[in-house]
């Protein structure tokens, strides 16, 4: 696949935001900042989680004029907090109903990237900690850009296309949705 000219990201929080940059970069050689764009939740703004929800329809609608002039890509990052990934899925599926546009077709580079409860369960097991419980929540890290290590480790085992054993379901579930973007 060759490398989209724009990759849109709207995410909840700057940890996420600095997974996801380091993600890209590492796995699909997205070096060129200024080829993706971040729209992350302001400081103080509120729920993140609603702030995602409510952008969602128009980042899409972005995503879906822009891929007509070049190859584009979106990315959806939301924590699943006390839902399941496919009830937060259903959430967007019910904004595309009720705003009367389709929702992601089969075709289209639209990832959702929903860790359960939130990103710092990815990095507990990206750690190495053990019995993993996606109902728990994990420390964070003092700054966002320590999880390099783990983004280092997943990249290695998407590189073997082989998550180690027992992965956390939502982050298998992400790895699927980071391959709709990089077919």
């Amino acid at each position: 696949m060759s490398q989209p000219s724009q990759v849109i990201v709207l995410c909840e929080d700057t940890q996420t935001e600095c997974f996801i940059r380091m993600f890209l970069r590492r796995r699909l050689g997205w070096c060129n900042s200024r080829n993706i764009r971040f729209e992350v939740l302001p400081k103080g703004a509120g729920s993140g989680e609603q702030w995602v929800r409510k952008g969602f329809l128009k980042e899409l609608k972005a995503y879906r004029s822009r891929k007509a002039l070049a190859q584009t890509c979106l990315i959806i990052a939301i924590d699943a907090d006390t839902l399941t990934v496919p009830q937060r899925l259903r959430q967007f599926e019910e904004a595309c109903a009720a705003g009367n546009i389709p929702f992601r077709g089969d075709g289209e580079r639209v990832a959702f990237i929903i860790p359960k409860r939130n990103i710092e369960t990815w990095f507990a097991y990206l750690r190495g900690e053990t019995a993993i419980n996606e109902e728990a929540s994990y420390r964070r890290y003092s700054s966002e850009s320590d999880c390099r290590d783990d983004v280092v480790k997943l990249e290695e085992m998407c590189a073997r296309q082989q998550l180690a054993p027992v992965p956390p379901p939502s982050l298998e579930y992400a790895c699927q949705e980071f391959n709709r973007i990089y077919q």
